[in-house]
């Protein structure tokens, strides 16, 4: 009865002295690191993208030559393209960040970001040469030949949730521990890099979309907006 059962009960003493011990390593300090932030942190932050859009008004306070120069320093054509009109978009992001932040071996502080919350808000004007009176035709066509780069500006916006979440999940810094002075630098550091990577994904996709605007400012578009009304009335303004 000793000899066999004395071996099981040995192995059975064994196994849960070993049970034991790796329960206590798992967690003792040095292994019970999944929720350090110091050592792990997270891989992708939990991001969301709110957009604002407000509708868009017109305005004429500007003359024709006052808004050409306008749209020019806003906007430089190649040779051979100009602006009919204007088409303005106040475009301004905002950033949100909550950190995950620790204390490593060395009493430095770290953190990364937990979650993101962009909110992109758009106003656009439509400008309109201040010579035209609201009612005239050319005042009609230049806002319908405005309300097409609108439409374009209208399917970017759609866009550029999906633009500034790949970006940020791409962003190694928003991936990796960094160190700061205290969690409200680490907060400052974070919504500047969130602010950087959002706003490159919005030029970046101007980039992509400025071909098309450039269609709409060709001679060609211009002779078809110049069709809707008699010639007469554009004298002087669209020379």
């Amino acid at each position: 009865m000793c000899l066999v059962r004395g071996m099981r009960c040995l192995a059975v003493s064994a196994f849960v002295a070993m049970a034991t011990l790796v329960g206590a390593a798992l967690h003792s300090p040095a292994v019970a690191q999944s929720d350090d932030p110091c050592r792990n942190p997270l891989d992708l932050p939990r991001v969301e993208v709110i957009t604002e859009a407000r509708a868009e008004r017109t305005s004429a306070k500007f003359t024709a030559d006052e808004l050409r120069n306008h749209a020019n320093r806003v906007d430089p054509q190649p040779a051979g393209y100009r602006h009919f009109g204007f088409l303005e978009m106040d475009r301004r992001i905002r950033a949100q960040v909550r950190v995950r932040s620790g204390t490593d071996e060395y009493k430095n502080f770290c953190y990364s970001p937990e979650t993101i919350t962009v909110t992109v808000a758009v106003a656009p004007t439509i400008y309109v040469p201040g010579e035209f009176p609201r009612t005239s035709c050319p005042a009609g066509a230049v806002r319908l030949h405005q309300l097409q780069h609108l439409d374009i500006e209208e399917q970017a916006f759609r866009q550029l949730p999906s633009r500034i979440k790949r970006a940020l999940h791409r962003e190694r810094n928003l991936r990796i521990t960094r160190k700061a002075r205290d969690k409200q630098q680490a907060t400052k550091e974070s919504r500047a890099l969130v602010l950087e990577v959002a706003e490159r994904a919005a030029r970046e996709l101007d980039a992509d979309m400025r071909i098309r605007h450039l269609e709409l400012n060709s001679p060609e578009s211009y002779r078809a907006n110049l069709s809707i009304c008699g010639t007469a009335e554009w004298a002087g303004l669209m020379d």
